[in-house]
């Protein structure tokens, strides 16, 4: 209780400084020796942040179309920079060679130097990916084409997969391949999005626009809604070259030796004596100022904060809560979301819980008739569920709180400080997250 204090006190001596900072939830904090550790750098910390005086948290006044984020991540790939694939030869509807040629042009569009590459596996070494063509149901494990018709491919792991390699891109046999542009138009429109890339019903797939895509996933991207994204999920709409979106998504994942912009997320450790030094890939894109609010608190009861991303103005496709995990040494492992008008970046947000310890995040709308809407985040399965009627819960940090269940506030949400510090990989000492372009130090 004393450690939780601490960290509330030292919440509100840095909500004002040149970060509009906010510390995360003390819930998951070191042990008191930690706690005394931390002490003593605070002042050397505060020195080094060049204090102002005291002003109001920018305020998000902001009414257009919510920001829609750039990527979204399904993991992070061990050993990204030389993914060594091999294609397998049963069913390809194309000349062997010419088909090799396609698939090597299209997986160099992603040869990023320093973060991720892929290679042609030679004889005698071990492939990391196996890209083949498949029929509709091709392994019990494995995900079957049959399920959609308008299905072109898949990414998938060892062992569902079937292959001998831990990733897999199936491509599905039962349409009609070309390896350039179609010779044939869209006859209907385009269906839902899916976990696999979706088409147009009759439609003949590019070879090379599928395999730019797939591996986009191999990599660890998921689907966005963005046409100007080789991540969209209808194949039509989508680029056939990554660009700014896509590389942001890489760069965030894998790293960049590029400075930190002002939609950027810096993630530091601070030294000694008060210096910050990234530590971590910085979050590309994702945050414009007055765009998007940055909280950071452990929403799963991990024993790791994670980084929650909630975009100001007018739900869009893509916009919304956006959560941010990160695995050792505070990388980016995967994103839940964007769960879209569910909550609002205008809005303070408070965080609770209910009985169980699942996460309540709840906003106090400014209209006549009070109350307060809230949601709740179900750690094991990473979706969000409404608050329902009567339902109690308590509060954590920034307010808020309904202990008897009656649908009114126990005490007015005030709201989590944005930024700060959090201990983002679990290892008990906190890094700092703050936006870009970093100050330069005197």
């Amino acid at each position: 209780m004393v450690h939780s204090w601490i960290r509330q006190r030292w919440s509100q001596l840095l909500a004002n400084t040149r970060w509009n900072s906010p510390w995360n939830s003390p819930w998951n904090s070191p042990s008191v020796r930690g706690l005394r550790s931390s002490l003593l750098l605070l002042p050397l910390l505060l020195c080094a942040c060049h204090l102002v005086q005291p002003s109001q948290q920018e305020e998000y006044r902001y009414s257009g179309g919510a920001f829609q984020f750039r990527f979204t991540i399904l993991h992070r790939m061990v050993g990204s920079d030389g993914i060594l694939w091999r294609m397998d030869p049963t069913n390809c509807p194309f000349d062997l060679h010419k088909a090799e040629q396609v698939i090597e042009s299209a997986l160099a569009r992603w040869n990023v130097p320093g973060a991720c590459s892929f290679r042609r596996a030679q004889q005698g070494e071990t492939a990391t990916l196996t890209i083949g063509w498949r029929g509709k149901n091709h392994g019990r494990s494995c995900v079957s084409f049959g399920i959609s018709a308008e299905m072109l491919a898949h990414i998938a792991a060892a062992p569902e997969s079937g292959d001998d390699t831990p990733w897999s891109i199936h491509l599905n046999t039962n349409l009609d391949w070309t390896l350039g542009k179609p010779t044939s138009k869209p006859t209907s429109e385009p269906t839902p999005a899916a976990r696999g890339l979706r088409a147009i019903r009759r439609i003949e797939p590019q070879l090379e626009k599928v395999i730019v895509h797939e591996a986009g996933h191999i990599l660890g991207l998921g689907h966005v809604p963005l046409k100007s994204s080789v991540m969209h999920p209808v194949h039509p709409e989508a680029r056939a070259t990554p660009g700014d979106l896509d590389l942001d998504g890489i760069h965030s994942l894998y790293g960049s030796a590029a400075a930190a912009a002002s939609d950027d997320l810096e993630i530091c450790c601070v030294d000694p004596q008060g210096k910050a030094h990234r530590a971590a890939p910085t979050i590309r894109g994702v945050a414009p100022a007055g765009r998007v609010r940055v909280h950071l608190f452990d929403i799963d009861d991990d024993g790791k904060d994670e980084m929650l991303l909630l975009g100001v103005g007018r739900p869009t496709d893509g916009s919304g809560l956006l959560v941010l995990d990160f695995g050792s040494g505070a990388v980016l492992e995967r994103t839940t979301g964007p769960f879209p008008g569910l909550l609002g970046g205008n809005l303070p947000l408070a965080v609770g819980c209910v009985s169980n310890g699942d996460r309540v995040l709840a906003q106090q709308p400014n209209r006549p008739q009070g109350g307060y809407h809230a949601v709740v985040f179900l750690g094991q399965t990473r979706q969000l569920r409404a608050l329902s009627a009567g339902e109690k819960w308590f509060p954590l940090v920034g307010g808020g709180g309904d202990e008897d269940g009656d649908g009114e506030l126990d005490q007015e949400i005030v709201g989590v400080v944005e930024e700060g510090l959090a201990d983002l990989d679990g290892d008990g000492i906190d890094e700092l997250v703050r936006r870009g372009p970093a100050d330069p130090q005197p």
